[in-house]
């Protein structure tokens, strides 16, 4: 993952670029072959802008979070009512909190993010 430039008080870009691919050769070269295709793989300028692109959008912190919260309250009310009434639990509803947790919490992320501009 690249950290942003600040263009104002950092060194030029080419400087910035020169470094970094002076830096992933270094350590590519006490890599194994295949190990070096790899890096090769994940750091190609593509792949950088498409983690970033995940980075902001999918994988976002406060989406995973707020997933993770309404996943463990599921669970805890569920197996409270499973344990209370006897009823069998189903280990599918780890994957179904988590999944609905992350629609709600995309859900109010876009909607919150429309009504700031």
């Amino acid at each position: 993952m690249t950290k942003q430039i600040n263009t104002k008080n950092s060194p030029s870009k080419t400087l910035f670029k020169q470094s970094y691919k002076k830096t992933l050769s270094s350590v590519r070269s006490h890599h194994k072959t295949s190990k070096n295709a790899f890096s090769r793989l994940i750091h190609a300028r593509g792949m950088d802008n498409f983690h970033e692109f995940l980075d902001a959008t999918l994988f976002h912190p406060k989406l995973i979070l707020s997933a993770a919260t309404f996943c463990l309250i599921g669970e805890i009310v569920s197996v409270s009512i499973a344990e209370i009434f006897g009823y069998r639990y189903n280990n599918l509803l780890f994957i179904y909190f988590f999944v609905f947790g992350y629609a709600l919490s995309l859900l109010y992320l876009t909607i919150t993010s429309r009504y700031r501009r």
